[in-house]
């Protein structure tokens, strides 16, 4: 799944979770401006969370 969003100029992060039902596995990430933040998940139900913040004066960490 993809998806575009909008961007705000005052948004402090942009975070995206997605959880497995039982068992599977699944990589997620969120790109800003062309940076970009992993995350990934096996098993179980676990959770696969990736967050990119923004920078106190300006840019994207």
């Amino acid at each position: 799944m993809t998806k575009t969003l909008t961007l705000h100029d005052d948004a402090l992060y942009y975070q995206v979770s997605a959880q497995l039902m039982g068992g599977g596995d699944i990589n997620c990430s969120v790109t800003v401006n062309g940076k970009t933040k992993k995350g990934h998940a096996s098993g179980g139900y676990n959770i696969c969370t990736a967050q990119l913040n923004g920078g106190l004066l300006g840019g994207w960490n």
